[in-house]
Formats: structure tokens, C-alpha cells, sequence
């Protein structure tokens, strides 16, 4: 037994390298699942790259009505044909009135002339029922799984690997016999996600080698599908923690942080609408910009030129190093956010372009793409992992939904899975409106504990001193302390 590639862009990721061979993998799902379109790829892509493979239709369909579906796609490659890498049969109803003998005999023929390397039947439930439909007596259970067991064990023998489709709910098919029979089983569905519909893959079973359980995402474009598998950890390296602090652009809040955030560390920057999140990011990366680091701007919120454009208000010009390819801006809409399409070509950005700092600017708006709160959370998690593993320092920015009241984060995953947080919070004091600073948290390093008033102006972010002398401060309504209004009331030497 051998390993041979599947030929579906990124799912020998999830098989672990690849199919055995020989074996029978069924590919399931409902009707307009990806079924055929999964079955051809890999059929067509395997010729191209030298093996004869062989096309059974079950359908009675012509090879032209055939090969006009698969035309539709890029791997599709007449040229295959004429030099027989490439080849296809159908199964007429005069073969099937004859028996199941029959058909294997016939098939056995053609295998015994051709020699392929690899099979497609498409959809063996077709021989089954129509089988069925010709026989005065309907078969039984038993002379059923008699026909696909020597069906399967006669393709086995020829050193193959066979591709079989079939039509079934994922409730049916734990319980068919062609599911218990076959060697491996993959099941493709749809599902409704927020305000999409995904495309999902599973490997049920896949006898004798390890591969990645779960669903994953799938894609059908013009070059046919494309496997997104979920996402995991990266292998864990033991690595030396870093000491080295990384400034977060504003020197004064880096005053705060004692020297600025550990290297590789995640920055969370929280505020409601309007304090400067976006601006505190958009320092972060400039710095980097400035020291020679490679940078990556992941937005939800706002277009790139909008980013560019805002950035330049406060003296910083991305525009050179956007040319220069040192900084890369995506904009990606939330309600169009594939979750692990998106974090395969993040992960593909950093290692290729040899990114140190990262901002992520508005990813409580992940709630649109995953709704359910469980999976965001272990997606967040995860990703942010990734970005440190990678050695990438990252802030991201999340709204608070209140403007003024009681402080909470939009995200319950992010307060765990970051190492700093940043609150800007929109305070009422005599009547205006002031911005207030705090941070909330730093692992492994000392830090400010005041809250301070700070402003955002041309030439950047002036913090200023702490409220001495309010308290509610982060309620959003600061009011005096019962003693600085007594020291006002009465004075100084009466208390």
C-alpha cells in the first residue's frame, strides 16, 4: 500500500499526505454537493500529471454530455483524451439487464485493457437501483452487499485507487452497506452560516492512516474545489520567551507599559465608537514600518485608501511602503469572511512576506461570519496563537458596544487570549466630553494603573495625567469625590 495524492488543492493537508492505494473511497453528499465535480478533479489532474484513468458513468449519459460538464472547469483538458491518459465509459441499460456479473465482467474488461492507476464510478447507487428496476425479484440485503463486495474487492486487486460517488443523507449513509464496505468515506454538505452558506467536508472514515477529523471548508471556483482545511494550533516549538519590548508607536503609553509590549505578544485595543483604536494601531505599525519591519493591516471596518488616507492626517504616509510591498492592507467585508479560507492566506502572508506586526483592526465584526459564540472563541484564540507562533507581534482593536456604562469587552475570547489590553473610553465631565485611558491588564510586566485623560490631535496622542480626584471614571459619568467636593465646599483646613 501506497500513498498517493488526492489532487484537490489542500486536502492531502487533511488526509496527512495523501490516498492509499489501493482502496475504494466513497464521496458522499446530497444532490449539488460537489460530488462529481470532487471525483473529476482529482481524476483529471491525476492524467495530467501521468496516470491513465479511467471514467465509469452509471448514468447511461454520452461522453459528450459528460465531458460538457466537466469543460466548465480549468482542469479539464481534452487534449488527455486523445492521448489516452484520459479515459471514459458509460454503463448501458442492455449491460445492466444482464446482472451484476455482467457489469463487473464488463468492467473487469476494460480495466484488464486500459490499466488505470485510477477509477471514477459515478454514482454507484446507480448500479444498485437500476439493477434493481430490471430483476422480477427484488434483492435482498445480503446478494446486495455480495455485489458491491466483489465489485470493490475485483477494483482493489487491479492496484487502483477508486473513486466512487453516491447520493445520501448523512443519516442514510450510516447505514448503508456500500459506507461499511468502502475503505474511506468523505461526506460534502452546505450549511447556512450567518448570513451564508457554507460549503463543509468531513472525512467520516479512512481506513489505515491518520487524517484531520472534523469539518472543514470547501470552495467550487473555475479551477474546481478548493479545500480550506479549519483551523489548529501550529505544532508546538519549544521556543525561548522574549524579553525584548516593542514600542507601541506613542511614546507616552509606552511610558505606561514600562518600555512598551513583549515581543510576539497580542495587544487589544478596546474603546467605543470614536476614541482612536484605529489611530493607537495605526501608530503601531507605523513604528514598525519605521524600523524596517514588514507589516500586515487586516481590516473589517474600513477600505485600504480610507485607512490610507486617515493615516495621513497624523503625518503617516503608507503609500511607499504600501509600493515598496513592506505594508500589505486587506479589507475583507464581514458578511463575505470565509473563517478558514481567511486564516490559510494570512498564515501564507506572514511566512512569505516575512511579517512582524500585524494589526487587526475591528474583529469584534468576526460575530457576523461566526455567530455562534463557542466557535469564535476557539477561532480567535487560535488565530492570535498562530500570529505569536509565527513570531509576529499583533494588536487588534474590538468595539464596546456602550458608550457610556458599564464596561465590557464584545468579545469574551479576547480578554483570555491577549496579552495587554488597552480601554478608551468617551468620559462626561462638567458638561464635555474627554477622552480616558487605562490598562486593564499586561502579562509578565509592570504597567500604569492610573486612568488618564488623553487627546488625539494632528501631531498624534497626547496622554495626559491621571483623574486624580473622580471616581465612576470608566462608567463613562465621572463625578468629584465626595472629598475633593467637601475641600471645595467648606476648604482645605476643615477636613
Amino acid at each position: 500500500m501506497n500513498i498517493v495524492p488526492s489532487y484537490i488543492h489542500n486536502f492531502d493537508e487533511i488526509l496527512e499526505g495523501g490516498f492509499s492505494k489501493p482502496s475504494v473511497v466513497l464521496v458522499a453528499g446530497v444532490a449539488g454537493s460537489g460530488k462529481t465535480t470532487f471525483a473529476t478533479q482529482s481524476l483529471f489532474n491525476a492524467a495530467r500529471s501521468g496516470e491513465t484513468c479511467l471514467f465509469i458513468s452509471t448514468l447511461s449519459e454520452p461522453p459528450a454530455m459528460i465531458n460538457s460538464y466537466m469543460s466548465r472547469f480549468s482542469f479539464f483538458d481534452q487534449k488527455l483524451y486523445e492521448t489516452k491518459k484520459m479515459n471514459i465509459i458509460s454503463i448501458s441499460e442492455d449491460l445492466l439487464k444482464l446482472g451484476h456479473d455482467a457489469v463487473i465482467e464488463f468492467i473487469n474488461k476494460k480495466i484488464s485493457l486500459l490499466k488505470p492507476a485510477r477509477i471514477v464510478i459515478d454514482p454507484v447507487t446507480g448500479l444498485s437501483d437500476v439493477l434493481e428496476s430490471f430483476r422480477d425479484k427484488s434483492k435482498t440485503g445480503d446478494e446486495m452487499r455480495g455485489f458491491y463486495f466483489d465489485l470493490f474487492t475485483s477494483l482493489k486487486s487491479w492496484n487502483t485507487l477508486v473513486l466512487i460517488t453516491g447520493e445520501f443523507i448523512l443519516e442514510d449513509l450510516r447505514k448503508s452497506m456500500v459506507s461499511y464496505l468502502a475503505d474511506g468515506i468523505i461526506y460534502l454538505s452546505e450549511e447556512p452560516v450567518g448570513m451564508l452558506v457554507e460549503r463543509n467536508i468531513r472525512i467520516l472514515k479512512m481506513r489505515g492512516q491518520k487524517y484531520i477529523s472534523g469539518k472543514h471548508t470547501f470552495d467550487i471556483r473555475d479551477d474546481g474545489i478548493t479545500v480550506f482545511p479549519r483551523l489548529l494550533p501550529l505544532a508546538w516549538v519549544e521556543k525561548p520567551v522574549s524579553l525584548v519590548r516593542v514600542s507601541t508607536g506613542i511614546h507616552s503609553l509606552d511610558t505606561m507599559l514600562k518600555g512598551g509590549i513583549l515581543e510576539d505578544d497580542v495587544l487589544l485595543i478596546a474603546g467605543t465608537t470614536g476614541t482612536g483604536k484605529t489611530t493607537f494601531g495605526l501608530y503601531f505599525i507605523w513604528d514598525g514600518l519605521l524600523k524596517g519591519e514588514n507589516a500586515l493591516i487586516i481590516s473589517m471596518e474600513k477600505r485600504p485608501s480610507k485607512l490610507v488616507r486617515n493615516a495621513k492626517t497624523f503625518g503617516m504616509e503608507l503609500d511607499p511602503y504600501l509600493n515598496k510591498k513592506k505594508l500589505e492592507v486587506c479589507y475583507v467585508s464581514p458578511v463575505s469572511y470565509h473563517p478558514n479560507e481567511e486564516a490559510l492566506k494570512l498564515k501564507r502572508k506572514i511566512s512569505q512576506n516575512h511579517v512582524k506586526r500585524i494589526l487587526f483592526d475591528g474583529i469584534e465584526n468576526l460575530e457576523a461570519s461566526i455567530p455562534d459564540n463557542m466557535e469564535r472563541k476557539n477561532y480567535i484564540t487560535v488565530l492570535l496563537d498562530i500570529f505569536s507562533t509565527l513570531g509576529v507581534t499583533t494588536a487588534v482593536t474590538s468595539e464596546i458596544s456602550d458608550l457610556f456604562g458599564t464596561v465590557r469587552l464584545t468579545h469574551e475570547a479576547l480578554a483570555d487570549a491577549v496579552d495587554t489590553i488597552i480601554l478608551l473610553r468617551h468620559v462626561e465631565i462638567e458638561g464635555k466630553i474627554h477622552g480616558v485611558l487605562s490598562i486593564l491588564k499586561s502579562r509578565g510586566i509592570e504597567h500604569d494603573r492610573e486612568i488618564r485623560e488623553f487627546e488625539i490631535t494632528e501631531k498624534g496622542v497626547n496622554i495626559k495625567s491621571s483623574m486624580k480626584g473622580y471616581e465612576n471614571v470608566l462608567s463613562g459619568t465621572a463625578r468629584k469625590t465626595a472629598v475633593d467636593i467637601f475641600k471645595e465646599t467648606f476648604g482645605e483646613k476643615q477636613i
